[in-house]
């Protein structure tokens, strides 16, 4: 009995310092998301996008797979003829983009191919008239296979096609955005980098409106939480282009770089811009309107 009294006494101690303890942790870690949002929110997503890849890896573990030094390529049996070509082509685009960056993924990036772009919008719930050939997610690239979209039959022509117009390098640029900010970025000023990006490396350039006046662009404000749903995304995807075109010609690589390190240390886009540009955002986008509208 007198065992079985202190063994109660000690269970009973040792529940009541683990639930202060507890308590004292769940404090601790409210007081970190009042006090430092920012990385408290860039930390959760860190552990979701790992979360996701593992699902991503889960349910793709039956499709064929081919590994290349920094990438897995997971495809199904109709795109066997294509898997080495997109695995190459990742593979060629990484040194760059991954030098640019100065970021080298500890692990294999996951690159799925998709057959059709009915089965590609399936993946992330889009409508079945989705244009999108290829997208970043949750450390995932995803794309449309060659086979849906290139038109032509020689290999020859379908790799020089692929290289120049596919999405890989576009991809990959907002997986490195990604890691180095910790997902701590806005949606104009990650598609900005990646169209930059890409056209450096694969000379790909989009078609872009006619702007006459600052007035006719949308606010940056807008682009940072209505980007997918605002009316004419050709002038948002061109925009953010823009943005970053005026950023670099007027600061350097070198500041847009700066930034993205600023936010992977937790400050936010306008912290990082007077940090390191030493302008407001008001004053930056003004300035690189006036900038697109005088040299289109």
């Amino acid at each position: 009995m007198g065992s079985l009294a202190v063994s109660s006494m000690d269970s009973g101690f040792w529940l009541q310092k683990t639930g202060k303890l507890t308590a004292v942790l769940a404090l601790l870690i409210m007081a970190f998301i009042i006090i430092e949002p920012v990385m408290a929110r860039s930390y959760m997503y860190k552990a979701v996008r790992e979360i996701s890849k593992v699902q991503m890896l889960w349910q793709t573990r039956n499709w064929k797979e081919i590994d290349g030094s920094h990438f897995i390529v997971r495809y199904q049996p109709g795109d066997s003829n294509i898997a080495k070509l997109v695995l190459d082509v990742a593979e060629k685009s990484f040194a760059p983009v991954s030098g640019n960056f100065g970021y080298t993924p500890l692990n294999k990036t996951l690159l799925v191919i998709y057959p059709t772009k009915e089965s590609l919008g399936r993946s992330f719930g889009w409508e079945a008239d989705e244009s999108a050939m290829g997208v970043y997610w949750a450390g995932v690239i995803r794309i449309l296979s060659p086979n849906a979209w290139v038109e032509e039959t020689d290999p020859t022509k379908v790799t020089r096609i692929f290289e120049s117009e596919g999405p890989v390098a576009h991809e990959l640029t907002h997986l490195m955005v990604d890691y180095k900010t910790g997902g701590n970025y806005t949606r104009w000023f990650t598609e900005g980098i990646a169209q930059y990006e890409e056209g450096k490396l694969t000379g790909y350039q989009m078609e872009h409106p006619n702007i006459t006046v600052p007035e006719d662009m949308y606010s940056l404000s807008m682009m940072d939480t209505d980007f997918d749903s605002l009316a004419d995304q050709n002038l948002a995807y061109f925009e953010s282009l823009q943005a970053v075109r005026y950023l670099v010609h007027q600061y350097g690589e070198k500041n847009l770089k700066d930034i993205l390190t600023d936010l992977g240390r937790g400050r936010t886009m306008g912290e990082s811009f007077r940090g390191v540009l030493g302008i407001t955002m008001e004053q930056f986008e003004n300035n690189f309107k006036i900038w697109t509208v005088a040299n289109q």
